[in-house]
């Protein structure tokens, strides 16, 4: 996981490949992330513009990996829209990092409130690179600080304004691979805990056969540690309150998002790759999985803020008068 005083280099590769996809010359596959550039050194923008740059930095991409970023992409793209323009109260983007898609789906806001989660550093020179481009930002976009080894999510996500009572899409793009599995379980735990049901949670991962099979990222500090045994999503995330309702594999990702008009494909998926989506569900076996401490705690917050919520009429802690409050700060 990148450290949160150091912007993120996943990022800046993240980003580099969603530009990269926008000079694509069939529009059926190309990118969409006209924002994406911004975020990128100059020394990295500019050559992009050169055809035979492109060309070339294609032939040293790991085998795959281009492709997968650019059906990523535009899976979570379409999710976002759709779920704005549904009218989805709130959305959570875990690890955001140069996520575009607040600023370029602005006018489908409306009410709902987003919740940018990431590291200070990288949030900082976000939030710069835009203000110096002139690009705003909707109202109802917040900013949340949050090391996801060490601090506590929904506790900051509180503070911001997050409600538990409100219908919740959670985004967790090209994050998982780089935590310790004890923490994403945590998260996981944590999330379905402190959300209201029905609640959906977006996030891509790697299968493993027996722990094996990750993918070298070859960035010092983005070291891929998680990772679910092939064929048992379902079971992993039934025993930690949620169902599946869509899982795409490489196969299904590239037919969806790679294949241009011609009917060829713009390349291939490595097969390790997958996306699901899962619903919040009735959590019978929440007790059995999580720590009694750390449930009670997780709990108390959700009973004290939903009750507070109904008392006063209003939609989350952000809007009462006596916010912030001690009823969700630490201990």
């Amino acid at each position: 996981m990148d450290n949160p005083r150091k912007a993120s280099e996943t990022a800046v590769v993240t980003a580099s490949l969603r530009a990269l996809a926008c000079y694509e010359d069939d529009e059926i596959v190309r990118g969409k992330d006209e924002l994406a550039a911004l975020f990128l050194p100059e020394e990295k923008k500019e050559p992009l513009k050169s055809s035979d740059f492109r060309r070339n930095i294609k032939k040293v991409i790991p085998k795959g990996l281009y492709e997968y970023v650019t059906a990523r992409t535009a899976y979570f793209d379409d999710l976002f829209d759709a779920s704005l323009q549904a009218g989805l109260p709130q959305i959570v983007i875990l690890g955001a990092g140069y996520d575009s898609r607040p600023y370029r789906f602005e006018k489908y806001i409306a009410d709902t409130m987003i919740y940018e989660v990431d590291g200070s550093a990288t949030q900082e020179l976000k939030r710069s690179i835009l203000q110096k481009n002139g690009i705003a930002g909707h109202k109802n976009v917040r900013y949340v600080s949050l090391d996801f080894e060490q601090d506590d999510l929904m506790h900051e996500l509180y503070v911001q304004g997050f409600s538990p009572a409100l219908k919740t899409l959670f985004f967790w793009e090209g994050i998982t691979f780089y935590l310790q599995p004890d923490t994403v379980r945590s998260v996981l735990q944590s999330l379905r805990a402190n959300s209201a049901l029905h609640s959906l949670l977006c996030f891509d991962f790697q299968s493993v056969d027996h722990g094996k099979g990750l993918v070298d990222t070859g960035l010092k500090e983005e070291v891929v540690l998680f990772g679910i045994e092939a064929g048992k999503v379902s079971e992993y995330l039934q025993g930690l309150g949620y169902v599946v309702l869509e899982q795409l594999d490489a196969g299904k990702l590239g037919n969806r998002y790679l294949t241009c008009h011609d009917g060829s494909r713009l390349g291939s998926i490595n097969s390790m790759m997958h996306i699901v989506k899962a619903e919040m569900v009735e959590d019978q076996a929440a007790s059995a999985v999580t720590s009694g401490q750390d449930y009670g705690r997780l709990r108390f917050h959700l009973c004290v803020t939903l009750s507070c919520l109904m008392e006063k009429n209003i939609r989350s802690c952000f809007e009462c008068d006596e916010f912030p409050c001690p009823k969700v700060q630490d201990d």
